[in-house]
């Protein structure tokens, strides 16, 4: 069982040492951050404001490859360091709940989705992928309340993109499971 405050140190470097990217890796030195239950701690040396969105830009690029190469676990890595260079950042924070859904930690992706959606209200995507992300859940544990939270999240996300089939696909397969 894990401690309440598990801390998992992630280091950049590993998300940025193969330079597949074809974009310069900034110079200065790699950045620890720690992940805890409450959120990410950034330990970084202080950076610029250019330098903060160069190592986003490249950490977001980083993150985007290891995911095309269903590397999620180093995916997951780099979009730690893009959202600690820029929190505010949806699409990472959006791409970092997904690598945690893939990874097999369905609740962390539940939290980040619901902070993406607690922004842009509106985004279809994220409300598919919460929905995945309850129906998880409700194979974990069962509890049919996790598969009516599914089944509303994939609602929600059609009303707002009617044109989304694997949603409506997720809809039919939830509706004929018997709890």
């Amino acid at each position: 069982m894990k401690s309440a405050v598990s801390k998992i140190a992630i280091s950049a470097a590993v998300a940025f040492s193969t330079g597949l990217l074809g974009c310069a890796q900034p110079k200065s030195e790699p950045v620890k951050t720690y992940v805890t239950r409450e959120g990410v701690i950034d330990e970084s040396p202080a950076l610029t404001p250019a330098g903060r969105a160069q190592r986003f830009e490249y950490a977001f690029k980083a993150g985007l490859h290891w995911v095309e190469q269903k590397q999620y676990g180093v995916a997951l890595g780099a979009f730690e360091e893009a959202v600690a260079m820029n929190p505010e950042s949806t699409d990472a924070i959006f791409n970092l709940g997904a690598c945690y859904e893939q990874v097999g930690e369905p609740l962390r992706a539940i939290q980040l989705y619901r902070q993406v959606l607690s922004v842009t209200p509106n985004d279809p995507s994220c409300y598919a992928n919460l929905g995945t992300s309850y129906i998880k859940m409700y194979h974990l544990e069962r509890s049919p309340t996790w598969r009516r939270m599914a089944i509303d999240a994939w609602n929600i996300s059609l009303r707002i993109d009617g044109e989304q089939p694997d949603v409506r696909r997720y809809l039919a397969q939830a509706d004929s499971i018997v709890d």
